[in-house]
C-alpha cells in the first residue's frame, strides 16, 4: 500500500542487465514502448509462481521488440540487494529456482531500481506508458496486460496537451478555500507553450487560467487553475478548452473532500495508541498556512500494550487544522498487530478518530468556541469504535455524564437484531469489548441506547 503513487512520473533508470547490456527506461519510452516491470526476489514464492505463469514471457514474445506489434518491453528487476548471481541461476539457499533459463526479456539485478519505485512487497508489477506515467498493474495474464496498453498516452501529433489524472485528492474545511491544482503534460511532438484550462463543479465554472510556458515532449507543469470553498464533497472536472490536436485526453477529475468536523473549543487533546510497531508511526498537525504546528512519533518504540501518548494543545479559534498520520509499513495502526488508534478531542467530545488506514490518513477540523454553548449528546460525540473493519472483537470506548443501563443492539442490513447486550455503565470513561465473531461477514448497524439518547454506528465484519 506504500508503492509509488499511481499516475506518478516514473523514475528513470539506466543499468546493465545480467548479460552486461545497458538498459535505459526512458529510451524505450521515447521509442513508443509501454514498459512492464516485474520487481521480484529470488526467494519469493509468489514471485516464482507469477514468473512461471508465463504471462510476461508471452507478452514479450508476442508484442515485444522485433515482433509484428513491437509495442511493449519487459524487465525483471531483482529487488533484493543481497541476491547473488548464483541464486538467479537457481543455486544457493535463497532461491526458488532458475530464473534465467527460458526468460527472454532482460533481468536486472539492481535493488536500487526497486527502491526508486518505492516497492514494499514482492512481486510488484508496474506498467509505464510512453508518457512516463506509472501505475501498479498487478499480476495479470498476457491478454490483460496487452489490453492495458490501449489506455496509454503517446506523443503522435504536433500540438497536444493533456491533463494527467490527479495523485490523491484535495481537502478543505467547509467554507475554507482550497486550491485546485492539475498536472499539465505535453504529449505533442512540438513544444507546448500555452493552454487554457477550466475547472468546473458540475455545470458551474469555478474558474479558469491561461497557462504559458515551454514544455518539451512529456514534460509536466503543475498549474493552479482556481480555488473555491467547498460546501460538501464533490468532484471537480478540469478541461483544456484551448484547441489542440486531440480533444479526447483534455479532461481529468479531482475529488474534493469537505470536512465539517468541528472542535467545540481551542483546548484540544490528541491521544495516540500505537500498535505493536510504534516506531513505524508518525503524525503532524498543520496550521492553516501549511506550517507544522506539532509533530510526533519519532521517539515511539515497538512493543505491545504501550500506554497511549497524550498531547494537549491550545489552538486558534475559527481556524482549519489538518491532521496527518503515517505508517511506514503501510498497514495503519490497527488491527492485525495491535489495537492502535488516534483520536482528537475537546473534553469528552471526539472531533476525529481512526486507526485503520494504509500508509497515510489525513483529516481536517475547524475550531469554534461558540460550539461550547451548544448542548450535545455526550455518548454520541465520545463514542470510539475500533477496529472497524473488525475480524470479530470490537472495542467500545465512550463517556457518560452519569451511570446508566446501556442497551447494545447489533442489526443486520434488513434491520433484524442479531446480537444484544445490556451493560451497566458508570460515570465517566467506559470501555467494553463486543464479540461479533459468531456473525457472518458483512455490514452491521451498532445501536447504543441509554433511554435518554440513542447512538448508531456502522461496523464492517471481515473475518
Amino acid at each position: 500500500m506504500a508503492q509509488i503513487a499511481d499516475y506518478s512520473i516514473a523514475p528513470d533508470f539506466t543499468a546493465n542487465d545480467i548479460d552486461g547490456n545497458s538498459q535505459h527506461l526512458y529510451d524505450y519510452l521515447d521509442q513508443g514502448y509501454t514498459v512492464f516491470i516485474d520487481v521480484s526476489a529470488t526467494w519469493c514464492g509468489p514471485c516464482w509462481s507469477y514468473h512461471n505463469s508465463g504471462a510476461l514471457e508471452g507478452l514479450y514474445e508476442q508484442y515485444g521488440p522485433g515482433t509484428a506489434e513491437d509495442k511493449v518491453m519487459v524487465f525483471m528487476i531483482e529487488g533484493d540487494g543481497t541476491t547473488t548471481t548464483a541464486e538467479l541461476h537457481g543455486s544457493g539457499s535463497s532461491t526458488q529456482g532458475d530464473w534465467v533459463t527460458g526468460t527472454p526479456y532482460p533481468i536486472l539485478d539492481n535493488a536500487a531500481i526497486g527502491d526508486a519505485f518505492e516497492i514494499t512487497y514482492f512481486p510488484t508489477i508496474f506498467k509505464v506508458c510512453p508518457n512516463r506515467v506509472v501505475t501498479e498493474i498487478g499480476q495479470k495474464t498476457t491478454a490483460q496486460l496487452w489490453a492495458s496498453v490501449g489506455s496509454c498516452v503517446e506523443a503522435v501529433s504536433s500540438n497536444d496537451g493533456t491533463v494527467l489524472p490527479p495523485i490523491g485528492s484535495a481537502a478543505a474545511c467547509v467554507g475554507n478555500d482550497v486550491e485546485l491544482p492539475i498536472r499539465l503534460q505535453n504529449v505533442g511532438t512540438s513544444a507546448l507553450t500555452s493552454a487554457t484550462i477550466e475547472a468546473r463543479l458540475g455545470s458551474t465554472v469555478l474558474g479558469s487560467t491561461q497557462w504559458t510556458g515551454n514544455l518539451a515532449t512529456y514534460d509536466v507543469a503543475e498549474v493552479i487553475v482556481a480555488s473555491y470553498a467547498p460546501a460538501a464533497n464533490g468532484s471537480v472536472t478540469f478541461e483544456i478548452t484551448s484547441t489542440d490536436d486531440d480533444a479526447t485526453n483534455n479532461t481529468s477529475a479531482l475529488t474534493v473532500n469537505a470536512s465539517n468536523a468541528i472542535a467545540p473549543g481551542t483546548a484540544v487533546t490528541l491521544e495516540v495508541q500505537t500498535d505493536n510497531y510504534g516506531s513505524e508511526t508518525n503524525w503532524k498537525l498543520f496550521n492553516p498556512d501549511g506550517s507544522v504546528f506539532a509533530s510526533g512519533g519519532s521517539d515511539y518504540t515497538s512493543a505491545a500494550n504501550q500506554a497511549p501518548h497524550i498531547y494537549n494543545w491550545n489552538l486558534q479559534d475559527l481556524d482549519c487544522y489538518r491532521f496527518e498520520i503515517t505508517d511506514d509499513y503501510g498497514d495503519g495502526i490497527c488491527c492485525s498487530f495491535g489495537m492502535g488508534y488516534y483520536k482528537i478531542t475537546v473534553g469528552n467530545y471526539v472531533v476525529l478518530q481512526g486507526g485503520s488506514f494504509g500508509s497515510v490518513e489525513t483529516k481536517l477540523f475547524t475550531t469554534n468556541t461558540a460550539m461550547l454553548a451548544v448542548p450535545d449528546n455526550t455518548l454520541d460525540h465520545s463514542l470510539n469504535i475500533y477496529p472497524n473493519p473488525t475480524t470479530g472483537l470490537v472495542n467500545l470506548e465512550y463517556t457518560l455524564d452519569r451511570g446508566t443501563a446501556l442497551q447494545v443492539d447489533v442489526l443486520d442490513v434488513v434491520g433484524k437484531v442479531v446480537l444484544n447486550r445490556n451493560i451497566a455503565s458508570g460515570t465517566g470513561v467506559q470501555r467494553e469489548v463486543l464479540d461479533l465473531s459468531t456473525l457472518a461477514n458483512g455490514t452491521y448497524v451498532l445501536k447504543l441506547n441509554t433511554g435518554n439518547g440513542q447512538v448508531t454506528r456502522t461496523i464492517t465484519l471481515n473475518k
